[in-house]
């Protein structure tokens, strides 16, 4: 059934976009405007006249090559992210859970109830079949099993591999020669973890045990073995479904090193035992697997507090022609047009090859431009009559085709950050999902902890006795208390108070200030009045002499009296919450590929109404309010939204979500509901974008001039733009335009000179007259796309047929070369023609032209007059 894996290269990239149907308007588009540039390309070789556009033709075919390959790139990207975060997740949150069953063992391996009847075996064996003992021993089983629900079973061997007693009734086993017997009784590690079949739960395939030895009262020799057997297919299946939603194609596994599936949220495609080939160095690949292409990854553990649990992986697939359904840009639906285009506009997000693609874009757009300009250039100076339609025809396409094609990578280009910038999103709300999933997992292991160590025996015995206020009970309450703070490093103190509240033992030495000293914390009373063993307390999230002067949560719970179950006192244990809201919060920062997290990304915890609980970012301090939209807080139980903000000074992708519990803890019939968010931030962009930016399209003019009848006396106009002002020469003054680029800079010359151009193996002088005929250089700087590119120079190759010398005009955009209705130019006004003025003419507006614009039409003799002789040699 495991065939070789295909690796995702480049080389397969191709392949890959097969599958992405978010890849097909796009490749749509550019086939059907690609299949125009072939048409012109041939009729402009056949027509002459300055249309030949074979270099604009490849220069397109090689861009929108690359703007495909980046599109499936960042397909490809994204539906990676998503398998590589249910893997890394699936795996890590297994881990987490395992590392509280080894602290588990160790600590109720040496409860007073399991070593006192074990012991009581070993001298008197038939204590083992006594009724009386077995369910007194059983009933406190259940007591355990009944706070941590992750465990079906507990069982007590014999060090002979005898069953003492168990929880499970439905189990047949009553002995066992499983090789965990000796392990556990002989190790030097603080349990024993065993995955495999095994004859002490002979009718579970997926047998998960955790189990030690159980020593004497004077430590001298075991006396038994206890086992733990863990909830492995339900954990799984807690794991899997918050992962992969119904209508989810993914399929999560988790395999041994060996590659056997150990789990699968969906066993009817990966069965338990199939064996699948693990992908290696955190890459994402193709595999076969049944007959079917999947997109696969896998992902070791990160250790937790050292611990990197049995070896196993996270491996996650989906099937090929369902992968990359997720790449799609679905994160941005709900976000307004306007405010996202400035998003893009100035997101730091894209790397050099995305901005070059609108910019080699607008290139061809002028290439284009200009041989349309060009063209009708030579068709109105040289009176050309063959043809001159079929021309006129062909060069309006070849001009629409340029519109077309900036129109087409900027909507390509477009859904392309749109992709990038859905992918930081989507990252966002499943990073804020993963953090808030392992708090109120952690803290479902704190309100188990306070429940079962308010059991412990000595506790119950000699605070109800005597409140355990004597040195030696003091000494032993210290004990205990510091045994179990050794076993789970996650608090700061363990607290043990009597009845009026007075401090009776703690864990931690710094505190040893507080014995016998009275609680005045506002837990205290609900504590000691707490309904059954059952029950527990959480404190406000508030700065707490328990816990240096900072901010953190205590759990606590009633101990009992042994003999009428009325409280005599209380366990509280402060949670160590800096750090550990703190690891959890880095934990799941988004990361780079380089597996650190992202620069100025930062990750919080705050309840419902802003208030901060902990944040990686130092200027958010513990219990500040975080001032962003309250819909990341109104949202439901387990619910995860995402959005784009303005925070701060810059744009951040925002992903939050709501705590849902875990099992019993903030479930329907947990006394305790606080709702707490988890949000994860990344930023988007360095600034905000400028609202008072002023957006100029290209077409100012376009078919104002185009309007004409064929009834009237028309004058030829090639048009242009120098600044925002718009000016024209008459067609037998041009001779071409040219590309700015081609341009060379004339050091020491004169203000207007731009410098020289070589056209036609002849060097000409360039000038530049736009400080002589504009008051201001604003409008250039202002004349920019949304994409932020400026219009290209362009240079005018002119003619002085009274001098029979050529020069070089700088313009900052071509317009259009049209036919102007005679009647409408008018000579320059007389107090304007003092013999500096360029100006030879204007064109006055149509009366039903809004904007009212002039066109200023210029002399080629007078710009040459005025400018006088240049650098280059001019003669023609």
């Amino acid at each position: 059934m495991r065939k070789r894996n295909k690796s995702c290269s480049q080389a397969n990239l191709d392949y890959l976009a097969r599958f992405m149907g978010a890849l097909l308007p796009d490749q749509k588009r550019l086939g059907e405007i690609q299949a125009v540039y072939d048409n012109l390309t041939l009729l402009g070789q056949l027509l002459g006249a300055g249309t030949d556009i074979t270099s604009m033709r490849r220069d397109f075919h090689e861009l929108a090559s690359v703007l495909l390959d980046q599109l499936a790139r960042e397909h490809y990207k994204k539906a990676t992210l998503n398998l590589s975060s249910c893997a890394r997740v699936a795996i890590d949150i297994l881990v987490r859970n395992l590392f509280e069953r080894t602290a588990d063992i160790g600590f109720l391996a040496t409860d007073n109830e399991v070593c006192a009847f074990a012991e009581r075996v070993e001298s008197e064996p038939e204590v083992a079949s006594d009724p009386g003992w077995q369910a007194r021993l059983k009933e406190h089983f259940a007591e355990y099993v009944a706070k941590y629900s992750v465990y079906h079973n507990i069982i007590l061997l014999s060090p002979q591999g005898d069953v003492l007693v168990q929880l499970d009734d439905g189990n047949p086993v009553t002995r066992t020669t499983d090789a965990l017997l000796e392990e556990a009784l002989s190790t030097s590690a603080g349990y024993v973890e065993v995955f495999r079949p095994t004859d002490l739960l002979p009718h579970d395939d997926s047998p998960l045990i955790y189990a030690y030895r159980v020593m004497s009262a004077d430590g001298s020799h075991p006396v038994g073995v206890l086992c733990l057997c863990f909830r492995f297919v339900d954990e799984c299946q807690r794991i899997f479904n918050g992962l992969v939603s119904e209508d989810d194609w993914t399929v999560v596994t988790l395999l041994d090193p060996s590659g056997r599936v150990i789990a699968s949220s969906d066993p009817y495609q990966f069965p338990v035992n199939a064996r699948v080939e693990p992908v290696p160095n955190n890459e994402c690949r193709v595999i076969r697997f049944a007959g079917r292409e999947y997109l696969a990854t896998t992902r070791q553990a990160n250790a937790y507090q050292g611990y990197r649990g049995p070896g196993w992986l996270g491996h996650v697939m989906a099937p090929l022609n369902h992968a990359f359904e997720m790449a799609e840009a679905l994160e941005l639906e709900g976000i307004p047009e306007n405010f996202l285009g400035g998003v893009l506009d100035v997101a730091t997000l894209f790397g050099a090859s995305l901005k070059e693609i609108p910019v080699k874009a607008a290139t061809i757009q002028q290439e284009l431009n200009r041989a349309v300009w060009n063209g009708n250039i030579w068709l109105a100076r040289d009176n050309n009559t063959h043809n001159s339609e079929f021309a006129k025809v062909l060069l309006r396409e070849i001009g629409g085709t340029g519109v077309r094609t900036r129109n087409v990578f900027s909507e390509s280009t477009t859904n392309l950050y749109k992709t990038v910038v859905s992918s930081v999103l989507f990252d966002c709300g499943a990073q804020a999902a993963l953090a808030i999933d392992i708090m109120d997992r952690n803290l479902y292991e704190r309100a188990n902890d306070c429940r079962w160590w308010a059991l412990t025996r000595l506790f119950r015995e000699l605070l109800a006795v005597s409140g355990g206020r004597s040195p030696e009970q003091r000494n032993a309450l210290k004990d205990v208390l510091r045994r179990i703070n050794d076993l789970y490093t996650v608090y700061s103190n363990l607290i043990l108070f009597d009845s009026s509240g007075q401090v009776v033992a703690v864990s931690n030495p710094a505190y040893n200030d507080q014995l016998g000293a009275s609680l005045g914390e506002n837990w205290v009373r609900p504590c000691l009045g707490l309904r059954n063993a059952q029950s527990y307390c959480v404190s406000d999230f508030s700065v707490s002499a328990l816990y240096a002067g900072q901010a953190t949560y205590v759990f606590s719970a009633a101990v009992r009296s042994l003999a009428g179950d009325e409280p005599v006192g209380g366990i509280a244990i402060v949670f160590d919450a800096t750090s550990q809201f703190q690891a959890m919060l880095s934990d799941a920062l988004p990361r780079q590929e380089d597996g650190l997290p992202v620069p100025n990304a930062f990750a919080v915890f705050a309840d419902t109404d802003g208030r901060i609980i902990s944040s990686t970012n130092p200027d958010l301090p513990i219990n500040g309010v975080l001032d962003v939209s309250r819909e990341f807080f109104t949202i439901e139980r387990g619910e995860t939204t995402a959005n784009i903000i303005a925070y701060a000074g810059a744009y951040y992708a925002v992903g939050s979500c709501k705590s849902a519990g875990y099992r019993e803890y903030k479930s329907a019939t947990d006394q305790y509901q606080k709702e707490i968010v988890a949000l994860v931030f990344t930023p988007l962009s360095d600034r905000l974008a400028d609202p008072k930016r002023i957006y100029v399209t290209e077409g100012g003019g376009e078919g104002y001039l185009l309007r004409q009848t064929h009834t009237v006396e028309t004058v030829d106009v090639a048009s242009f733009y120098i600044g925002q002002n718009w000016y024209g020469l008459v067609p037998t003054s041009v001779v071409a335009a040219v590309d700015a680029d081609r341009l060379t800079p004339v050091p020491g010359a004169a203000e207007w000179v731009a410098g020289c151009l070589m056209y036609e193996e002849q060097a000409l002088t360039v000038v530049d007259i736009s400080k002589m005929i504009t008051s201001s250089r604003a409008g250039g700087e202002r004349r920019r796309r949304h994409d932020g590119i400026p219009s290209g120079k362009q240079i005018l190759v002119l003619r002085s047929e009274r001098r029979n010398a050529l020069f070089g005009l700088a313009v900052d955009r071509l317009a259009e070369v049209a036919e102007v209705d005679a009647q409408r130019i008018e000579a320059i006004p007389s107090m304007l023609a003092d013999g500096q003025s360029m100006i030879e003419s204007i064109v006055k507006p149509r009366e039903d032209d809004r904007e009212r614009r002039l066109l200023m039409i210029l002399s080629a003799e007078k710009i040459l007059e005025r400018c006088g002789s240049g650098p280059c040699r001019t003669n023609a």
